[in-house]
């Protein structure tokens, strides 16, 4: 895993420490006013305004988000980007299926065949704990890049727009967002302070040995959730949606498995370095892989389908095609 070996100073946990009790005493007083779904907006605008912003928080926007890291920054950095969104989805799903509290009321839409926007369990948030995970994380990376800590703030201030959005379009109700933030910070800190440590012990392992350890995590952390959760995030709607199983859990697993064994591929046969290219040439490559990585998305979406170990394949390779193919086709093209 990661190179970075600065853990978060003393100021730094003062900080988190403050704003992680700040967020809960906040949360738990409106709770007790009985402010749990008090900040929902029917307006119009405001609806449009916070669906853009939530909207950053999806699964298509952090594709391009990552994709971007991993073929126009830094691939060790976009690998520990990658894992910490993963692992905290993970954990994310599997309280979720443990919880199983359902969406607020305001959770409604009459024009979907399931009769809400949501068909998922509402604590924690998954938007506000992924928001933790990845811009949590982009800011700890970049907290001593040109003024220190104004990336962090500029990015805290956003995670928690994020979450508020969640609230204003109705989706999740307070005690969600809340409980979502407060994981996401706990996650974070232990991720930061265990990834070197991690790190430095599979780093001393032969690939083949890298590669197995991938599969064997991967894996049993898809057998785990499917056993589990066979019917993961269904709760009681008008009408469930049909494939509702444990696809979330295939989906994570599926994108740890491809995008390690890509990765470990990529660094000893490939070695594709964006730092050493020109910033014309980073454009270049950032518009071509994106085509790539989308285009594998959606024809592997209509090809391989149904049921949760398809989905695990089908997003194990996408997750390789990110980490492997699309570094290797761009590698061919540069050179020439």
């Amino acid at each position: 895993m990661s190179e970075i070996n600065e853990i978060l100073s003393k100021k730094g946990l003062i900080i988190i420490g403050i704003t992680s009790a700040a967020i809960l005493i906040v949360g738990l007083i409106l709770l007790a006013l009985g402010y749990n779904e008090a900040f929902y907006s029917s307006n119009s605008v405001v609806q449009a305004i916070f669906q853009v912003i939530t909207d950053t928080g999806d699964e298509t926007f952090y594709i391009i988000l990552i994709s971007a890291f991993f073929i126009a920054y830094d691939k060790k950095f976009t690998k520990n980007l990658i894992f910490s969104l993963l692992f905290s989805a993970y954990l994310n799903n599997f309280l979720k299926d443990i919880f199983q509290d359902p969406r607020p009321p305001t959770n409604v839409d009459p024009t979907s065949e399931t009769g809400v926007v949501e068909t998922s369990y509402g604590f924690p948030s998954g938007t506000s704990q992924s928001a933790v995970a990845v811009y949590g994380y982009i800011g700890y990376s970049f907290k001593d890049k040109a003024k220190p800590f104004v990336i962090p703030t500029i990015l805290s201030i956003y995670i928690f727009l994020l979450a508020i959005s969640r609230i204003i379009l109705g989706v999740h109700d307070l005690q969600d967002i809340v409980g979502g933030l407060i994981i996401g910070i706990g996650f974070l800190l232990v991720f930061i302070y265990l990834e070197p440590v991690i790190s430095e012990k599979v780093n001393t392992l032969s690939l083949q040995l890298k590669i197995l350890l991938v599969f064997v995590v991967s894996i049993l952390l898809f057998i785990i959730g499917v056993l589990l959760f066979p019917t993961s995030g269904q709760f009681p709607v008008k009408n469930p949606i049909p494939y509702g199983d444990a696809g979330g859990y295939a989906l994570l697993s599926g994108i740890i498995l491809g995008f390690s064994v890509g990765y470990l591929l990529e660094d000893k046969y490939v070695n594709y370095q964006p730092s050493e290219l020109s910033n014309k040439r980073r454009i270049f490559n950032l518009i071509l892989g994106l085509i790539i990585v989308f285009a594998v998305y959606f024809i592997l979406r209509y090809v391989i389908y149904g049921n949760v170990f398809l989905r695990f394949i089908r997003y194990a390779l996408f997750a390789l095609t990110i980490s492997l193919i699309v570094p290797l086709i761009l590698t061919k093209i540069n050179r020439k």
